[in-house]
């Protein structure tokens, strides 16, 4: 799906239209750019000061140590280079940073129009004006950001027009609590239909249909007819009846980035741990002790990466989200069926794949990002079919 998203700054944003005119700036968090300055700074003062030490001492003390235990070495790595190498990684994070930082929106509302200031890192600021009611709707859409080797949710709500240009954030979070109701609150109050991207294209609701349930909803859009009980899922899906619940999960392991992560860290821990089996005589009971531990709980977090599957639980009542990990599973989150008002499949620009989102006021379930749409859309109908049933 090739669409034109505007890139947004912030990851904790909020417009007040409760209060008229109103004002916000979306640009790079302070919790982030502060961490970031110092950790390049912090770089950058090591390799300086490896630098300079280097250059006034004409025989590093390692060396003569070395020396005098009659060893000889080449080092690999020039000790100039490696510094310059710190120099340069630390001054490029500071500089990275400072540039995101210099980049903003500056969304103002009046009630009647919106009025958006952009600066980029380099170049001039631009700036349009743009009627309320020239925009389709408010739009929700969730993306997956990298934050150190886990990936986050970004809840992101917005001002959809057709020109991208033009799209204005109202809230961006982090966080899904309350994030449907936030998104229907703006709807309301802007007097604009709900709109979210899905599998059959950009999908509408009217303010007069938010927070009906799709119980509420299943003989207006008709959902009773949409799932078809002979069509059967693909050898990734895996569809198991029980008296009182259907488990839905994935058959095999589908392989991503985090799979090759989990597998470089348990062949990391297993060659660090046999070397130091070997030398095991020249480390103390306490410090083989504390390795070993830490090689044990390293270990069993790779592996529960790298098994790890997401799996759904349908009951009477509530749909149950679950990790599966080989032998037993442990619950994430569940929703009600009465409360539940949207199963999508919905896209991720970030990572150009779908996923199925189960959607109440309160709360989002997300599942099957690794899953093919084809199978994501069977996932879909078949949690329809079991919630409008009833």
């Amino acid at each position: 799906m090739n669409r034109n998203i505007p890139k947004h700054f912030s990851n904790n944003f909020r417009l007040n239209i409760d209060k008229l005119p109103s004002k916000e700036s979306d640009r790079l968090n302070l919790y982030i750019l502060l961490p970031g300055l110092f950790l390049g700074a912090a770089l950058f003062c090591l390799g300086l000061f490896e630098f300079i030490n280097g250059s006034n001492n004409s025989q590093p003390l390692f060396d003569k140590l070395m020396l005098d235990a009659g060893a000889e070495y080449d080092s690999f790595v020039s000790p100039w280079f490696f510094d310059a190498v710190l120099m340069l990684l630390g001054a490029g994070i500071v500089i990275s940073l400072f540039l995101s930082h210099l980049r903003y929106k500056k969304i103002y509302f009046d009630g009647k129009s919106v009025t958006m200031i952009q600066r980029s890192a380099i170049g001039k600021k631009k700036t349009f004006r743009e009627n309320i009611q020239n925009y389709d709707g408010v739009m929700l859409r969730i993306e997956f950001f990298q934050c150190g080797f886990m990936n986050k949710n970004k809840y992101i709500i917005e001002l959809y027009h057709k020109n991208p240009k033009k799209i204005v954030p109202l809230y961006i979070s982090t966080s899904e609590n309350n994030v449907r109701k936030i998104w229907e609150d703006y709807a309301r109050k802007l007097n604009l239909p709900t709109m979210i991207y899905t599998d059959e294209g950009l999908v509408r609701r009217e303010v007069a249909d938010l927070n009906k349930t799709l119980r509420e909803m299943s003989e207006v859009w008709d959902l009773k007819k949409k799932f078809n009980e002979n069509t059967k899922p693909s050898s990734c899906v895996a569809v198991t009846r029980k008296p009182d619940k259907t488990i839905i999960k994935t058959r095999k392991i589908i392989w991503d980035a985090y799979n090759l992560i989990a597998w470089f860290f348990i062949f990391i821990f297993v060659i660090v741990g046999f070397i130091v089996s070997f030398g095991a005589q020249n480390f103390s009971v306490p410090a083989l002790t504390a390795f070993y531990a830490v090689e044990v709980i390293g270990l069993t977090t790779a592996v529960f990466v790298l098994f790890r599957k997401d799996k759904l639980v349908v009951k009477r009542d509530k749909i149950v989200n679950t990790y599966k990990y080989m032998l037993f599973s442990i619950k994430h989150d569940e929703i009600r069926k009465d409360e539940i008002e949207s199963v999508d499949v919905t896209f991720n620009p970030a990572t150009e794949r779908y996923f199925v989102a189960i959607i109440s006021d309160n709360k989002t379930i997300i599942y099957g990002k690794k899953l093919p749409i084809s199978d994501l859309k069977w996932v879909k109908k078949f949690l329809i079919n079991e919630i409008v049933k009833d």
